[in-house]
């Protein structure tokens, strides 16, 4: 796993203009591009990061569940927990032609079921440097040059991880400090931003609204009847939380991360603090 405290150091240059179009320059390698590697997908966070990673030597197969077992993909790659019917479909794979794009990662437990993971590990963009590692490793592996494929896939997950912590400090920035530590959920998909940046994460049935002020509860599309009457009652906003799971803003998945981080410290009176020049060492 990516250490969250080497990101000042990695993305100096990369923080200039992190905005809109992130990851837009392609990366290159001195040893060519290898052979093209076959990849089966059926959720928007593994179609985009096997993108990035796979350039020019790879076939990005989007697929449903019920087509991943008849892709004639080399490798199926996904993130586990997000469609249960995806996870049956993978159990039925040989492992050696799975990668489990989340393998490298603490997960977190469910909140409503212990016994699953929670899937959403891209709302914390350390992860995604890490899950672009995970792919960068695995595709190398079932490369037909896997000498040169480790070169070309490599440089390119770098250039992920560096997009991710880039984007990880700037979320560092606008959500510290928040006034408003409790991040209120219908469902609980913001747990790995909650554990990143220092909010706690309550789900909308056990929130207390004398005991935790907010001025916005967080939703799904699903639930946002429910929630709306909640908020009217409560005198505060009701505001959607895109999964990303399906797509994202301008089909970049950090951007999709950057853009709920503002919405959030737009709503949790996170001040940004612009340090002065006498704030500032020397």
């Amino acid at each position: 796993m990516i250490a969250r405290v080497l990101a000042p150091l990695l993305v100096i240059a990369a923080l200039t203009g992190c905005t809109r179009g992130v990851g837009s320059a392609a990366p290159t390698t001195s040893g060519g591009v290898p052979p093209t590697v076959s990849v089966a997908v059926a959720d928007f966070p593994s179609a985009w990061l096997a993108q990035r990673v796979g350039g020019d030597a790879i076939d990005v197969r989007e697929v449903g569940a019920a087509d991943l077992r008849t892709s004639g993909a080399d490798l199926v790659a996904y993130v586990p927990d997000i469609n249960p019917d995806v996870d049956a479909a993978v159990a039925t794979l040989p492992t050696e032609t799975v990668v489990d794009l989340t393998a490298d990662i603490k997960r977190l437990a469910d909140p409503r079921d212990r016994e699953k993971r929670d899937p959403y590990v891209w709302f914390d963009p350390v992860n995604v440097a890490t899950m672009a590692g995970t792919l960068a490793k695995t595709m190398a592996k079932v490369n037909r040059v896997p000498y040169m494929a480790t070169q070309y896939y490599g440089v390119r997950s770098l250039d992920v991880e560096a997009d991710s912590l880039a984007v990880d400090q700037r979320l560092q920035e606008i959500l510290s400090p928040c006034r408003i530590p409790t991040l209120v959920v219908e469902a609980p998909v913001l747990g790995y931003l909650a554990r990143a940046y220092a909010f706690d994460q309550v789900p909308l049935i056990l929130w207390k609204p004398q005991r935790e002020p907010v001025r916005a509860l967080y939703f799904t599309i699903d639930a946002e009847a429910a929630v709306r009457a909640q908020a009217a009652r409560y005198d505060v906003k009701a505001l959607p939380v895109d999964t990303l799971t399906e797509k994202a803003p301008n089909d970049d998945l950090l951007q999709g991360v950057l853009d709920t981080g503002q919405e959030i410290a737009d709503h949790q009176d996170c001040p940004l603090v612009v340090p002065s020049a006498t704030d500032r060492p020397g």
